[in-house]
């Protein structure tokens, strides 16, 4: 029984931290068929760019101390100890990232010329360098009720901010025709307001209290996460840089909007499970059946994420069609290539969590920088041959390298035993249904061409579940206790053969 309430209460948290990372993020598709028609994809590739832009700021020049605060407040004892962590991140970051933010503004001329190649985005520019405060604190707030499991709080958080968020862009770029600043208003003025209701309800709840020596130890952890961050950063979006320098902002607009598209798995399975089980893993580390919960974990998420990714490739192409207009049409060749990127970029923080958990963060950042010399590598060789699709099938390569490397490396540290056969098994599933859904197999009507998608897709689904829940009973059989009906059913049909 004890078993089973635990299966329930992680799934009911992710599934509720899915509802909201989907509202979090969600106004970007809910607002595509509006941005591609108000908006060039010259446009996108700005608004893009200026995403790049900050987060570059942020984990250097902001002082984000995110990674610490779950580590450093579950091994304090309760009380004032656990709340100088709470606001010495806060105080620290919100002090250096109004500097920043300042620093930005007063140099938004020139910055728009470097970032842009034009002076005209100034003004956006340093409007938006009001999330280089707004965004960390608004951050602090949300991890903090992750921490205490708030997640239907979570979830009402994140609904109001997307209503706010879809309220003021019709109000801005549709009725008022402001185009990019409108868009970048209507995320920072969200983001101020989000970030000042959870302060608010932060303090209603932990007292302040601060502790410079605490403070000091957070930052001594955190500054090889910085260095590795903007690693992080660079693998993740200097596909965009290159396509501008190299080609055009049309480019990057075409390529922001493949990677819409492909971090959808990322935000919808792979956001929502981190964010439980990110903070929540530190304390199963320490107990006995820890490498179990680890592999168990792992096996399940990865499931999902090829399952997620599996259907996003296949129906981006139709998608984009319906929600876009023709000059963002190019944008659908991609998503299938940067999908399984970010699939193996997200599961290699398994690998990683064995740097976190043992203060070794100089290794992570080091694997970090491997995978962003590989990348720099890609993008030189493929992005003047192959434009886009170059620049896609560079991050994918980049990425597959330091999921294996990091892999190698964290073995070290903690290796609760996981198996990367399982991978190569998703993997060549996965890749032959797309090729049977979108290559082999596209036909006219749109109607009948996406019945066959779904039909290859469900056929591909049932086989990555199958594969996945024989994987898991032959860890831990319990974890299997009290799945939804469908995966239930297929558990019981796998267990009987």
């Amino acid at each position: 029984m004890a078993a089973k309430r635990k299966s329930s209460s992680f799934l009911g948290h992710t599934a509720t931290y899915a509802v909201a990372n989907l509202a979090r993020r969600f106004v970007g598709f809910v607002m595509l068929p509006i941005y591609t028609r108000y908006l060039t994809p010259a446009d996108y590739g700005v608004i893009g760019l200026m995403m790049v832009t900050l987060a570059v700021f942020e984990p250097i020049f902001g002082a984000r101390l995110r990674m610490a605060v779950p580590k450093f407040y579950f091994d304090a004892p309760e009380g004032r100890e656990r709340r100088t962590v709470i606001w010495g991140a806060l105080g620290l970051t919100s002090a250096v990232s109004v500097l920043s933010m300042v620093a930005l503004i007063l140099l938004r001329g020139v910055g728009s010329e470097i970032i842009f190649g034009d002076r005209k985005y100034a003004l956006a520019l340093g409007i938006f360098a009001v999330n280089l405060v707004s965004r960390p604190v608004e951050d602090n707030g949300m991890v903090y009720l992750q921490m205490h499991s708030r997640s239907r709080l979570f979830l009402a958080v994140s609904m109001a901010k997307l209503l706010l968020q879809v309220a003021l862009n019709v109000l801005l770029v549709v009725y008022w025709r402001e185009g990019v600043l409108g868009v970048v208003l209507s995320g920072v003025i969200s983001s101020v307001a989000l970030g000042l209701g959870l302060t608010l309800y932060v303090a209603a709840c932990e007292a302040p209290a601060f502790d410079w020596g605490m403070t000091r130890r957070m930052v001594q952890f955190c500054w090889p996460l910085w260095l590795s961050g903007l690693a992080g950063l660079y693998t993740g979006s200097a596909g965009g840089v290159y396509l501008r320098i190299l080609d055009n902002l049309t480019a990057v607009g075409r390529l922001e909007l493949g990677l819409r598209f492909a971090a959808v798995a990322g935000m919808v399975i792979w956001g929502p499970f981190i964010q439980h089980w990110g903070p929540m893993s530190y304390r199963y580390f320490k107990e006995p059946d820890g490498p179990r919960k680890f592999r168990v974990a792992f096996v399940g998420i990865a499931m999902a994420l090829f399952l997620g990714g599996l259907g996003i490739s296949i129906f981006a192409e139709p998608a984009i069609r319906l929600m876009a207009t023709k000059p963002f049409y190019a944008a659908a060749a991609v998503v299938p290539i940067l999908t399984f990127g970010f699939v193996l970029n997200n599961l290699r923080w398994f690998f990683n969590f064995g740097f976190l958990v043992t203060e070794h963060t100089k290794v992570s950042s080091a694997c970090q920088y491997v995978t962003a010399v590989v990348m720099t590598v890609a993008y030189l060789l493929l992005v003047p041959r192959y434009g886009l699709m170059g620049a896609a099938e560079a991050q994918c390569f980049a990425f597959g390298v330091s999921f294996v490397y990091t892999r190698h490396i964290s073995r070290r540290y903690y290796d609760p035993g996981f198996n990367l056969g399982l991978i190569g098994v998703f993997s060549i599933v996965s890749i032959v249904a797309y090729l049977c859904a979108n290559v082999l197999l596209p036909v006219e009507p749109i109607v009948i061409d996406l019945l066959i998608k779904s039909v290859i897709w469900l056929a591909a689904a049932i086989a990555l579940v199958v594969v996945g829940i024989r994987t898991i009973r032959t860890i831990d059989a319990s974890a299997l206790i009290n799945l939804p009906w469908p995966l239930d059913k297929l558990n019981r049909v796998a267990s009987e053969r």
